[in-house]
């Protein structure tokens, strides 16, 4: 950085290695700054690989009235991400807890529970029955526009696990993940179906 003016907070710059920007919110020690770039990512940046941006006009921003900006960015990020749930600056960005409402659906793929007699049925019939249950009542809740479905497949050897996360992969808008295991222990998957 012979020529190049030293960053400060609140400087813009460019990255010298890949597209984009943003604004410093903190130099570091060890020749590094914090950045928050263009795409509101916080970011740390050896000083070699960003160059301050010249502009007519210079403004000091103090190290305070930076983090203060970070954290409104921050609350920002969490009002949109929760938009429709009741988050708001005057709670702090963060939506409040659901209550339990019409919005979830719970789908048990015990086979004791879907059939009178499991016994009639070979292993590979009875993980195609579950599975087929499964598609329809995640069909119904899509359609019924539930915000999530907790499917309950128990532990077993994780095989009808397995298979439900693979068509759940062909499935659009949809986000899985462990469900709570407080609530259902380590055989349920918990579904988010993002309604466009």
């Amino acid at each position: 950085m012979s020529a190049q003016k030293r960053p400060t907070v609140g400087d813009k710059v460019s990255f010298l290695n890949e597209v984009g920007g943003g604004v410093v919110l903190q130099v570091l020690d060890g020749g590094r700054v914090n950045v928050r770039t263009q795409d509101g990512f916080e970011l740390v940046y050896p000083i070699k690989e960003i160059v301050v941006q010249r502009s007519e006009h210079h403004y000091e921003v103090s190290d305070h009235h930076a983090q203060l900006r970070a954290a409104d960015d921050r609350m920002d990020d969490r009002i949109e991400r929760d938009k429709g749930r009741g988050a708001s600056v005057s709670n702090g960005g963060k939506a409040p807890k659901p209550v339990e409402d019409h919005t979830v659906m719970e789908v048990d793929l015990h086979l004791h529970k879907l059939v009178e007699d499991e016994s009639v049925l070979s292993d590979g019939e009875k993980l195609r029955f579950q599975l087929e249950f499964f598609e329809r009542r995640l069909n119904t809740a899509i359609r019924e526009r539930k915000k999530r479905v907790i499917v309950i497949h128990g532990v077993g050897e994780g095989v009808l696990r397995e298979e439900v996360r693979k068509a759940l992969q062909f499935y659009e808008g949809v986000r899985f993940d462990d469900a709570d295991p407080r609530r259902y222990g380590h055989g349920a998957t918990a579904i988010e179906i993002l309604h466009y």
